[in-house]
């Protein structure tokens, strides 16, 4: 398995390229996550426990507007997913709004990249200083039948395109962010092997649902739908199983 760097870069800088010349005015054509009122976590007390390794995990965004669009990541700061009879049952994680950041596009230089890093911690958007943490917490698993075109890469080397290759189960979740706790359902890729459960998912959110509504330039108008590439690695938590 490769490096999650290298996975990192992968998605970023050969699907975004792909982007920009096709729809660089629009958000990705991705699933778009079913968003409701929050729901009832999902509870599993006896199931084994993974814990998320935050530093193999990452959470990758684009962000579009009229001219074009911007990439960046945030990352993942801990986690908790349970499995029961090979079925991951419930869970949460939590990622670190302090460190979102841009990364891109590659002709979008550093210096501006660290200026809209500025603006995005700001209360314009996600207001990192009065909300530094936003969460995630499985509401419900089901399997899926669902097929995409795209070969199956079970290493996880390239996460293609934008929408999950052969999802395995549709996921729903409460996802809080600034305080704002929304349902979101979407389809993801789970597996099991060796003690290392991986999950993938890509999917378009809308960020006012949230209460991130700043419209941007007034000739330069930012798009509402956000995409989301998330991909979590979670190990066997031994000390608490096997007992």
């Amino acid at each position: 398995m490769i490096s999650n760097k290298s996975a990192v870069k992968k998605f970023i800088y050969l699907s975004a390229i792909a982007f920009c010349f096709a729809v660089a005015c629009n958000p990705p054509k991705s699933d778009k996550a079913k968003t409701t009122e929050a729901k009832e976590e999902a509870k599993n007390p006896t199931g084994e426990s993974y814990r998320v390794d935050a530093a193999a995990s990452k959470i990758e965004w684009i962000g579009t507007k009229v001219s074009g669009y911007h990439t960046g990541t945030v990352n993942v700061k801990s986690g908790e997913l349970m499995v029961t009879n090979g079925m991951v049952t419930a869970g949460n994680f939590v990622i670190d709004m302090t460190t979102i950041v841009a990364t891109g596009p590659e002709q979008v230089s550093e210096a501006n990249c660290k200026k809209l890093t500025g603006h995005l911690q700001s209360s314009d958007f996600f207001d990192v200083q009065k909300f530094p943490g936003a969460t995630f917490a499985i509401t419900g698993v089901k399997p899926s039948s669902g097929q995409m075109s795209e070969p199956d890469d079970p290493r996880q080397e390239k996460l293609k395109g934008y929408k999950v290759t052969n999802p395995t189960h549709t996921v729903s979740g409460n996802l809080t962010i600034k305080g704002i706790t929304k349902n979101i359902e979407f389809p993801a890729r789970l597996t099991i092997s060796n003690n290392v459960l991986e999950a993938t998912a890509k999917f378009n959110v809308n960020r006012k649902d949230w209460g991130v509504v700043y419209p941007g330039q007034p000739d330069d108008l930012i798009r509402d739908e956000i995409h989301l590439g998330i991909y979590l690695k979670a190990n066997r938590n031994e000390s608490l199983t096997d007992k």
